[in-house]
């Protein structure tokens, strides 16, 4: 396909629009599907707790800065491509078409987002879900429909299947899909710390239960939960190492 990337393009534009309208609707309280209690939601910046909701913002600011890259790019080539100058390249340039892959600097951060949103994804599917008090589909309902589903999804096939890098990333590079993660657990590992009465765990603030009720289970729990975020990482390094080639924009 001559045009993946523009593709892409849509893809990630479409991912734009979602993450700007479910974040705004979960900050204002918004219902939009029904008015149940939401799982995992809360308004105003409190939303910010959850990796759900930063991993989809962070995504979301990731698809502006690679529409803004194309675009910059576009307008490179057509200026150094003038008609005059007559050829393929010209013709590539009056189209809108033009050869175009991914920095370094670029795909790290594509495949850090896509990464953060995969572990969501997945985390929700095989074990927030199965586990609500709720029903599996309380978190599918209302921002967290495109938060948990519809946005990761849409992140995951761009990257796989349309989103060329100028470089093949290395083995040890795919631990930068890690970083997003690192980062919030610490957050929430401190925030517990914080919070603890009397050296024992708060349920609240273990707010995804991965502890157990248990502040001692953080030394498995986190090494796990790493190890999950690298395989994650190493799955879209290979399904984009093996789907996307170099394209045309």
């Amino acid at each position: 396909m001559k045009n993946r990337v523009s593709v892409s393009a849509i893809l990630n534009l479409l991912i734009i629009i979602l993450t700007i309208f479910s974040t705004v609707s979960m900050m204002a309280g918004f219902n939009f599907m029904d008015n149940t209690t939401w799982e995992f939601s809360a308004t105003r910046f409190e939303s910010f707790k959850y990796f759900t909701i930063d991993s989809n913002v962070f995504a979301g600011i990731v698809s502006i800065i690679y529409l803004c890259y194309i675009t910059h790019i576009r307008k490179k080539n057509a200026l150094q491509a003038k008609p005059q100058h007559g050829g393929q390249n010209a013709n590539d340039s009056l189209s809108g078409t033009i050869n175009f892959s991914m920095p370094k600097w670029l795909i790290f951060l594509k495949l850090a987002a896509t990464t953060s949103v995969m572990l969501t994804f997945m985390v929700t599917i095989c074990f927030l879900a199965p586990t609500s008090s709720r029903g599996f589909f309380a978190l599918f309902k209302n921002s967290n429909f495109f938060f948990h589903f519809v946005i990761p999804v849409l992140c995951i096939v761009s990257f796989i299947f349309f989103e060329p890098s100028q470089k093949p990333v290395r083995f040890s590079q795919t631990l930068t899909g890690i970083i997003p993660m690192f980062i919030y657990s610490l957050f929430y590992t401190i925030n517990i710390l914080l919070h603890l009465e009397n050296g024992q765990l708060v349920s609240r603030y273990d707010w995804y239960g991965f502890l157990g009720g248990k502040i001692s289970n953080v030394v498995f729990v986190l090494p796990a939960i790493y190890l999950i975020t690298w395989i994650f990482s190493l799955v879209l390094w290979l399904g984009n190492k093996r789907f996307s080639r170099n394209s045309k924009a």
